[in-house]
């Protein structure tokens, strides 16, 4: 939630430079601001504290990441039939990693936080537990938010879809459901754990190093188990997806991974 948009912010405000090995979508320090309203102090202090996370995060783990992609083209070129199951591991393993960084801007923004924007925070969250279980009645358009989900990494990185693979993409979504249920409950139980760590700062620090360094750690078992099954299927149907690239595919894949290793290895030496 709250270090998650640390993280998130960090990738999207300040140069995408995340985005590019993580696939990720990236939001800003507006997203902080709408649930804490942050002041300009806070604000600036903040973005600081980012920017020097995120300078320590590109000297020490860039370099290694661009090895990961490098690794990954390689194996573009082999018949490996598990090489976007293995690319999707990879990349996981980085972002966990990755996210531990962060530990300073969270604790910044503890620090410096007032009861009501506290409080502003537990309001957005409720509201958008509610809404999530709101729309449990309507699978389908939580389906699509997901075929959504998937077609837009995909394309991130090898193009445009056919027509054939946006219907397995649909088709796998259909049969193989994301564990709404379960993430939901989960949800609950970490704003309960943060609401309970509210009672003093050290407690909401500990909880918040915690929650960067070792987010399974946090998490409910029945989340764990449900998510890591679910994980396991978007492995196996990565590895079906990538025999449907065509060449072209294929060839953007590679030029897009040694371009992005190219830019990672170049900040590394910032």
């Amino acid at each position: 939630m709250l270090l998650s948009l640390l993280f998130l912010s960090a990738c999207g405000s300040r140069g995408t430079f995340l985005d590019d090995f993580l696939v990720l979508s990236g939001s800003s320090m507006g997203q902080i601001d709408q649930y804490f309203d942050l002041d300009e102090k806070q604000h600036q202090r903040l973005e600081k504290d980012i920017d020097n996370d995120l300078n320590r995060l590109r000297k020490e783990r860039f370099k290694e990441i661009a090895q990961t992609l490098r690794k990954i083209e390689k194996k573009a070129e082999s018949s490996d039939p598990k090489i976007m199951s293995s690319a999707y591991r990879d990349l996981q393993a980085h972002y966990k990693d990755a996210s531990s960084y962060f530990t300073t801007s969270t604790n910044t923004l503890i620090s410096s936080l007032k009861p009501e924007q506290i409080a502003n925070f537990e309001k957005q969250v409720r509201q958008e537990i509610k809404d999530t279980k709101e729309a449990l009645n309507h699978p389908d358009s939580l389906n699509e938010e997901i075929i959504g989900r998937y077609k837009k990494g995909l394309e991130f990185w090898i193009g445009d879809l056919s027509l054939s693979q946006n219907q397995d993409i649909a088709k796998f979504a259909k049969e193989h459901p994301f564990p709404w249920k379960e993430k939901i409950k989960n949800k609950e139980a970490i704003l309960a754990k943060f609401i309970d760590s509210k009672s003093s700062e050290q407690k909401m620090k500990a909880f918040a190093e915690k929650f960067v360094t070792n987010y399974d750690s946090v998490r409910t078992p029945e989340y764990a188990k449900a998510i890591a099954s679910y994980e396991n299927e978007v492995q196996d149907f990565l590895d079906s997806f990538w025999k449907t690239l065509s060449p072209d595919q294929k060839s953007r894949m590679k030029d897009y991974l040694l371009t992005r290793a190219d830019k990672l290895e170049s900040l590394a030496k910032k």
